[in-house]
């Protein structure tokens, strides 16, 4: 039996509000306190897209922080978990259970608590998907069939607006729209359309994340990537044991570098936050930077670097990465904020909870665990999307669901392993939860098929 249409907003409310209850106002670390700054004042760009800043900025018109914005795209989320459930008539108590066993995922509930723009990312996304997979089962002669088409692309739009890498994954969810929505076009005109859609995503991303609203003045740039090849530069030096810092310059003679046995105190594979940590506390002992430098002189080094010593770049990304992952003997790294509320001049202050404390203490338990890993997600739903392939009880629109959601998936994590500071969990959130969608077509998907042939046979 199908859950419910009650059902369907009552059980995504019911446990977006029991989240709500355990951070509120809401759990907020140092990027949520700029996003929510900005909202309040004016956006500024660089390293923070302005999107979510917008966002944030009408679901505080009533003042209240990080809350609603919380508040909703938990509820969003749940609600495209609960919709897909539906369509693959899975009932109210296995989809509770089903919903329950997905927010146990550490890294899932963690980042649920904090208003983080992963969230809102994957919100969207996943809404954009549910609505794609619901027409992939309905006529287009349905009443709600146009509205699903173009509102999906919306969703998917917005979700590429959120986050500055989030187009690695809405990219394969659009090819998914076209091969939904215009199956029956031919591949040249489908091939239009996708570059369409993908400038269309560029150009949208370029004007609304690099001005400013409603005066169009030019945002601050994003010089992330710098700062990631400036952190490659002390990582290689780790592991090739020879010094790469500070950088040489066109204009300057070759400068002294920073000694191994230095460089050996101030590294972590947890990345640049705690190796930023570790210089300041002893004493500023390793210096990256030469006195005057530009962009150029920091790219030239970089390439220079990672040619004299491809290994050393391959061992320091992975000791990142694998921390992303989850691939280690001890926890994951920042699965929610443990610190729920940072300092900030809005007043904002957190009490603690008995269920706070107990939600808590269960993540970072958890995270200690094989299941609370994110690399265990990844190759459970490898395995489920290579026995979906092979399974013939599971109907093709399903198949095809599973298959562009992990792809999205992948697309999305893999970047990660080149372009990244820190190597904090949550940035696996997204692929996790598009993970699940193939999950859950190989645990229910077949079942479905399965009982409507002992129905047929009953009769």
């Amino acid at each position: 039996m199908k859950t419910s249409k009650p059902a369907i907003l009552l059980l995504p409310t019911i446990l977006s509000l029991c989240i709500l209850q355990i951070c509120y106002p809401g759990f907020m670390s140092y990027d949520s306190i700029q996003m929510l700054e900005e909202a309040r004042s004016s956006v500024r760009g660089g390293i923070f897209p302005a999107t979510p800043v917008y966002i944030l900025r009408f679901f505080d018109i009533t003042g209240h922080g990080p809350t609603l914005m919380i508040q909703v795209q938990n509820f969003i989320l749940l609600l495209s978990i609960t919709l897909t459930l539906r369509m693959l008539k899975v009932g109210l108590i296995a989809s509770t259970i089903t919903l329950i066993v997905f927010l146990a995922i550490p890294t899932v509930i963690g980042c649920m608590l904090v208003l983080w723009k992963d969230v809102t990312l994957v919100a969207l996304i996943m809404f954009s998907l549910t609505l794609i997979f619901w027409a992939s089962q309905t006529s287009i002669e349905d009443v709600f069939y146009q509205v699903a088409k173009w509102l999906s692309l919306l969703m998917l739009i917005g979700g590429t607006l959120v986050k500055f890498n989030a187009i690695t994954a809405t990219v394969i969810i659009a090819a998914y729209w076209l091969s939904i929505f215009y199956k029956n076009q031919n591949w040249k005109i489908n091939s239009v359309a996708f570059i369409a859609i993908v400038i269309g995503m560029v150009a949208s991303n370029k004007v609304i994340n690099e001005y400013s609203f409603p005066d169009f003045k030019k945002l601050e740039p994003n010089y992330i990537l710098y700062g990631v090849m400036a952190n490659d530069l002390l990582g290689m030096s780790k592991w090739s044991r020879v010094s790469l810092i500070p950088f040489d310059t066109a204009d300057s003679d070759p400068l002294s570098k920073v000694p191994i046995s230095n460089i050996d105190k101030v590294y972590s594979s947890l990345g640049s936050a705690v190796m930023d940590a570790n210089n300041v506390a002893l004493g500023g002992i390793v210096n990256i930077f030469p006195m005057k430098y530009n962009h150029k002189d920091i790219t030239n080094a970089w390439l220079a670097a990672i040619f004299a010593h491809p290994m050393a770049y391959l061992r320091y990304r992975w000791d990142l990465f694998s921390e992303i992952i989850g691939a280690r003997i001890y926890g994951t790294y920042e699965p929610t904020h443990f610190n729920r509320i940072d300092e900030n001049k809005f007043g904002i202050k957190f009490q603690d909870r008995y269920i706070t404390t107990i939600t808590l203490k269960y993540i970072e338990l958890a995270s200690n665990m094989f299941f609370g890993k994110p690399w265990f997600i990844f190759l459970l739903s490898t395995l489920f999307v290579l026995l979906t392939f092979k399974n013939h009880l599971i109907r093709p629109e399903f198949k095809k669901f599973s298959y562009y959601s992990f792809i999205a998936a992948i697309l999305y994590i893999t970047p990660f392993f080149v372009v990244t500071l820190s190597g904090e969990v949550r940035y696996t959130f997204t692929a996790i939860v598009l993970c699940s969608n193939s999950i859950f077509i190989w645990i229910f998907a077949q079942n479905q098929f399965i009982s409507a042939i002992s129905k047929k046979l009953k009769k």
